[in-house]
């Protein structure tokens, strides 16, 4: 089962992927960011992301469907839209899928189960860190699966010296305010990406720049100058 979910979630552009139990998660969280347990307490529970390789995907269901690219939040629909029919598809048992986007009550901290399950660290600067890709990796979802998860593992370690990397950038990023304030916004997430630029790890699997623009601004108008894949 987990087999044929990884490999389905890698064509669809999520390539990375982690388990745990979902009790080893909840007992590190307040009760309004629990995951569910579908009566099982340590339920498995698949932790999904991505590497720069669901971009080209993402720009090729853009081209080939006029509501994905119609909506308010393109990426956030293709995510929900494909793991959930990855997961229709794959995974015979009882299952519930989590979004890292999803509001309240179905918010969860999705950068602590990432910990949990062995799969990034979060630095001083609130970055997860992956120990190949490096911050340069997205946090999308959680997948709860009636079965039994693996038993609890050491949490990761950063990969990096924060201290000496990302911490002055970080420092004048906060100085500088939210990435996504108003008038600056053009502007003000340059500071933010500084951050994970500094980052040592995984330089070699950066986001290119048109990428980076989009994700941190949500500007729309950032796709229209995305080439479409052939």
């Amino acid at each position: 089962m987990i087999a044929a979910l990884v490999e389905a979630c890698a064509a669809a552009g999520f390539d990375l992927h982690a388990t745990a139990a979902v009790a080893d998660y909840n007992v590190r969280v307040p009760d309004d960011l629990r995951l569910p347990d579908l009566g099982r307490p340590r339920a498995l529970v698949v932790v999904v992301g991505n590497t720069r390789a669901l971009w080209p995907r993402f720009v090729a269901a853009l081209a080939a469907d006029a509501t994905l690219a119609a909506a308010a939040d393109p990426l956030d629909r293709y995510t929900e839209h494909a793991l959930t029919a990855i997961a229709a598809r794959t995974v015979p048992a009882r299952h519930e899928v989590r979004f890292a986007h999803e509001a309240p009550p179905r918010r969860f901290a999705i950068q602590r189960l990432a910990e949990v399950a062995g799969l990034a660290a979060v630095s001083p600067s609130h970055l997860s860190v992956h120990p190949v890709y490096g911050p340069w990796i997205a946090l999308r979802a959680a997948l709860v699966v009636d079965v039994d998860g693996p038993l609890p593992r050491p949490p990761p370690r950063l990969p990096c010296a924060c201290a000496v990397g990302c911490q002055a950038a970080f420092d004048a990023a906060l100085a500088a305010g939210p990435p996504r304030d108003g008038a600056e916004l053009r502007t003000r997430w340059r500071a933010w990406l500084a951050v994970r630029d500094a980052c040592p790890v995984g330089r070699g699997h950066r986001y290119d720049d048109i990428q980076c623009s989009y994700h941190y601004t949500g500007d729309r108008a950032t796709l229209a100058d995305v080439p479409i894949p052939r």
